[in-house]
């Protein structure tokens, strides 16, 4: 299935804020959004949950994107991530979360633990996922074919309608 105009539009606007000179990758992207947005993102390995590949954990003043330690291709997680960002998917926060999937700590307890909010766990969880999985896949395709010195975001955009 096609991505949607919703994603379509977002990936644009990101790949609107590469930089003009030298290469464009995917961490220059998530540092061109966050300098857009005036917020800090951080790019950290951590050694995440079985099935985890990526988290965006949002705080008070900055975001941290959490890519699984060893993980081989980590590309395509952190442009998922930063799917989430731009989308405003805005997730459930992680004590909530284990209250409803827990009866063996209190939520004190949990709070305490897991002062951090969590991905897409709510009931649009799969759509938003989905979404965020679009996303990535769209920006890799596109980001794959900007040259590596892109002189006009005009020419890469004629270049994706005409072949």
């Amino acid at each position: 299935m096609p991505a949607s105009r919703r994603v379509t539009r977002a990936v644009s606007e990101v790949l609107d804020l590469a930089p003009r000179h030298g290469e464009i990758t995917l961490p220059r992207l998530v540092q061109a959004v966050s300098e857009d947005r005036g917020r800090p993102i951080e790019l950290t390995t951590a050694e995440l949950p079985a099935g985890v590949c990526g988290q965006w954990r949002q705080y008070n003043d900055h975001d941290v994107f959490l890519i699984q330690e060893g993980l081989p291709a980590w590309d395509r997680t952190l442009a998922h991530e930063l799917g989430h960002l731009v989308l405003g998917h805005e997730g459930i926060p992680v004590a909530q979360a284990a209250r409803e999937s827990t009866e063996l700590a209190t939520s004190d307890l949990i709070g305490y633990m897991l002062n951090q909010r969590t991905g897409c766990m709510g009931p649009n969880g799969e759509d938003l996922e989905q979404e965020a999985e679009d996303f990535a896949a769209l920006l890799i395709f596109r980001l794959g074919r900007l040259p590596s010195d892109r002189a006009s975001i005009v020419q890469v955009r004629l270049g994706e309608a005409f072949g």
